[in-house]
Formats: structure tokens, sequence, C-alpha cells
């Protein structure tokens, strides 16, 4: 074998093993946490406060500029209590259901009942999520919540978004006392917080992009018939129910049932196997990446959609550096749109950009890493004083450092005018583009 051919093996080897190491994590943290298949649903697990890298000699921190998702919430819409409720029930009035079934409609009423006049609010579990993760925040960056302090907090108007932002105020004004500490919800912030693009949403559901997302989704389908099997005593009767509906509505109630307030017994995830639960996953998985990655399907440009909150965060970061106290910027909205934006700012190579949606979970591209339930990126600007030319920022993706496309020589500290210079000219290029 020559040299060439020699490297080649090498490099094709070493690729192989990356991506298939990748793949294997993904399963291994399904298998671990069975919760983690509901994907932008799964609620951030908070661990102890992970352990940073210290800043470089001289640097102190003097700006946070957090974008984050809403904690833990109820569905907001009743029909996905209310479906699977109806079809359960109307089966079991009929004598219909096995034992299996009528434990499942017993639990379904319930989660029915827990949701009552509460869809789209936090549940009690995401509201001490907020509060755990602002009491982390003030134990990890102390120097940034002092009597001279200025936080301001702003959310979209939406339930679980606006709540989010109350708890997590209410949580820092306890952590430190005075503090100078405003917060709003307003329609206003639209344009930067939930920012929308007829062109770019008409491209999302390109035909090209739907059929092959078909063909995926048809690959990857659940075993209805075993799971309507174990539901309905009567095989004739079970043809006449839409199985794909309701295996779907069940597992979508599964996802959710991990933050029901009620203990115990309410848990949907054991009517699925491991692979039934990983199929769902693939599925729920390939439609994020569609609507809000870089898939090249559509034209790869989904995430553009979240320029004007680039643009935002790159002004604000810019328009902080001569203040001469600490400035915390809290802002909140949906999950899509966090998810959008880490994938427009290629954190921890989140930007990728391919036309093969089975290679997702190979190439490590998974959901809830991105963009969980009390997930988000946090900016955190580092200065010597306030006329340092030579501001550090470093990116917390989900409470962990991230990596971002920029060389650096003091990882995972990048200069500001590295950051700047490279996201202004990614979004001046998609300008020129447009036109």
């Amino acid at each position: 074998m020559n040299l060439l051919k020699y490297r080649i093996l090498v490099a094709f080897l070493v690729v192989w093993s990356a991506v298939s190491a990748a793949a294997q994590t993904i399963r291994d943290e399904l298998r671990s946490d069975v919760r983690r298949v509901a994907g932008r649903s799964y609620a951030l697990t908070l661990t102890d406060t992970p352990q940073d890298t210290p800043p470089p000699a001289g640097k102190h921190p003097y700006y946070i500029n957090h974008f984050g998702c809403p904690t833990a919430y109820y569905l907001d819409r009743p029909s996905y209590y209310d479906d699977p409720f109806k079809t359960l029930s109307r089966a079991d009035s009929l004598g219909k259901l096995t034992e299996l079934g009528r434990d499942v409609l017993r639990r379904v009423a319930l989660l029915r009942s827990d949701s009552q006049n509460r869809t789209g609010e936090l549940t009690a579990s995401g509201r001490q999520q907020a509060r755990d993760l602002a009491r982390q925040m003030v134990k990890r960056l102390p120097e940034m919540f002092t009597d001279s302090t200025y936080i301001d907090g702003r959310s979209i108007v939406q339930n679980h978004c606006l709540l989010t932002l109350g708890e997590t105020v209410v949580e820092l004004s306890r952590a430190h006392h005075p503090m100078r500490l405003n917060s709003e919800a307003s329609h206003h912030f639209q344009r930067w917080l939930n920012p929308q693009d007829q062109k770019l949403d008409h491209q999302r559901t390109d035909s090209l992009a739907m059929v092959r997302y078909a063909e995926f989704t048809t690959r990857w389908a659940p075993d209805n018939t075993r799971l309507m099997a174990a539901l309905f005593s009567d095989a004739d009767y079970a043809k006449r129910i839409d199985a794909a509906a309701l295996n779907q509505q069940l597992f979508d109630l599964a996802c959710f049932s991990q933050y029901a307030e009620m203990n115990g017994g309410t848990s949907l995830y054991d009517l699925f196997t491991p692979e039934e639960l990983h199929r769902h996953w693939l599925r729920r998985n390939a439609w994020a990446y569609i609507r809000y990655g870089g898939c090249t399907l559509n034209g790869g440009h989904q995430p553009y959609t979240q320029r004007s909150s680039l643009w935002n965060l790159l002004h604000i970061s810019d328009s902080i550096t001569r203040l001469d106290y600490p400035v915390v910027h809290l802002r909140y909205t949906h999950e899509s749109v966090v998810m959008s934006l880490i994938c427009l700012m290629e954190l921890d190579d989140y930007g990728l950009q391919t036309d093969c949606l089975d290679s997702l979970e190979t190439l490590g591209w998974a959901d809830y890493r991105i963009a969980p339930l009390g997930g988000g990126l946090m900016m955190v600007h580092y200065r010597t004083d306030k006329n340092d030319p030579d501001p550090l920022v470093r990116v917390l993706l989900n409470n962990r450092e991230a990596r971002l496309p920029i060389p650096t020589d003091c990882a995972p500290y990048y200069h500001w005018k590295d950051v700047k210079r490279y996201y202004l000219r990614k979004l001046y290029s998609y300008v020129k583009l447009e036109k």
C-alpha cells in the first residue's frame, strides 16, 4: 500500500470511529435517561455547578448576555390531553380495552385532570427548575451579583416564557438584596425575541424536504400493531382506531408526563420498547433539524430566521463594554427560537449542514442537547477594566462551556473582536445573498 492510500485509509477510519462513537453516545444517553427522547421538551437536568475554566490573569466578568428557553411547562393545547382520553374512554365504554388499556386510560385521565386550566403554564418542577438555575448562576458568577449590578429581563408574551422570567428574577433578588431589577414581557420584543421571516418560513416546508422527511418517518415508524394489541382486547375494533395517531399522542403525553405534579403511576414510557422510543426520537429530531437547523434539503438557511436575535446580541454586547458596573440581560423565548440561534452561531458544531437525515445521530446533532427546556446560551464577557482594549467572551451552552467556530489562543475564552468580526461577516454575507 502506497503512502497516499494509507493516509486516506487512516483518515477514513478516524472519521468512521468518531461518528460511530457519537451515535453510540446518543443511544447511551437515551438509555440512561429515557426523558431525553422528548427532544426540545426534555427538561435540562441541573447537576452540580460545573468546573469553569479560570479566565486569563486580570480578567473578570462584567456582562452576562443570556438567551434562554422556558423551563418545564404543561402542553399548550388541551387537545394533547383530550384526544387520547376520548379514544380510550370510548373503547372502555364498549368493553374493548385490555387491563393495560384501562390502566393507561386511568393515567391519561390523571394527566388530563392535572392540566385543567393550566395549559402552557409552568409545572411545579418547571418553577423549581427556574429557581435552581438562577441560584446556580449566582453561585457560578458571584462577581456579577453585587449592590451595583443592573439586571434587565425581557420575555415574549407567552405564559411559560414570562413565568420563567418571573421565577428567575424573584430568585435572583433573594440571592442578593438590594439589586436593581427590571423585567418586561411585551409584543414589542418580537422582532428580536421571536422574529419571523415569510420567505424562510415558506422554504421550510419545501417539497423536497417534505418528501424526504416522509420517507424518513415511514422508514422509522414505530410498531403500531404491537401497542394496539396491548391496549385493545378486540382486534377488529382496534383496526378501526387511527393507530398511528394514538401512538403519537401517547408518546407526546409520555414526554410531558415527567413534569406532572402528581407523584407515581403517571409515566407512560413503559408503553414503548426501547427501540420504539428511539424511533419516535429519530423522527422528532429530524423534524427539528428541518425546521430549525441547517438542513440543505430546504436551502440550509433556516437558522437565519434568528439573524435579528444575533444582531441584537452583538449590538448590546458592544454597547456594554464601557459601563463601570455589572450588567445582566435575561431573555426568554420559544425553544425553537433558541435552537435556530444556536445553529446560526454554530456552537459546538450544531451549525451542521447536510441533506442526509439518517446521518444526524451519527454526527451528534441531537435536539435535547441543543435547546432543552431550561436550556439556552449565555455569553459571559470579561475584561480588566472598562478601558480594556481586548475584552474576552466565554459562551455557555446549557450550562456547559461551548466551542465557537472561531480560532482562539485562550479557549474556552475568545477575543470579543474576533467573535464580533466572524458573526458580522456571516450576517453581511447573508444580506448579500438575499440581494
